[in-house]
């Protein structure tokens, strides 16, 4: 059974894709005013599925619930994926006096794991800052930028055991950047 790509919802016409995006120029804002021990309960909830704020967790409410009235369901995919592409730093191992190397094919794979961590903090971190500067989130009393803060120091820390240089210092200029973003309280 074929799905369609662009579903008719009480005559607007939607795809799969627009349900879960928010598009930053031709976007639009639904503002919805509720109790504050139940915004604090939703930004749990969100850190807790791994969603970013509220704002996605209501996108992904308002998706479930469109997509149980309408019945719609996810399209299968007509073309292939683009190809990823991955750029690996093996630091090299030394093998021991009875030739096993398992424990460098760890230490590389950790540090594999350490740079797609470091590479999420990053994109993360430069997403809210930028954020912040257009004044899109109030930092005054914002949990989430001292845990952002938090998760960027640990980074850091991961990038100079790993001896990733670039990386370090682009977390340096991050983290100072959301210190003093902080410390002075753009609101």
């Amino acid at each position: 059974m074929e799905i369609p790509q662009v579903i008719d919802v009480e005559g607007m016409k939607l795809k799969f894709e627009d349900l879960f995006k928010a598009p930053e120029k031709d976007g639009t804002v639904i503002s919805v005013r509720v109790h504050r021990s139940v915004k604090e309960a939703l930004l749990k909830l969100a850190e807790k599925e791994g969603l970013h704020g509220v704002s996605e967790l209501v996108r992904y409410i308002i998706a479930g619930f469109l997509m149980g009235k309408y019945k719609i369901v996810k399209p299968d995919p007509k073309v292939l994926a683009p190809p990823i592409y991955l750029n690996i730093n093996v630091v090299k191992a030394t093998r021991s006096s009875d030739g096993d190397s398992e424990d460098g094919v760890e230490d590389a794979l950790e540090a594999l794991e350490a740079k797609a961590e470091i590479e999420e903090v990053i994109k993360e971190a430069e997403d809210f800052i930028m954020k912040a500067k257009m004044r899109a989130v109030k930092l005054q009393g914002n949990e989430y930028a001292r845990k952002l803060r938090t998760r960027i120091f640990k980074a850091l820390v991961k990038a100079v055991r790993y001896n990733f240089r670039d990386r370090t210092e682009k977390l340096k200029q991050l983290f100072e950047e959301l210190n003093n973003l902080l410390v002075n309280k753009i609101t």
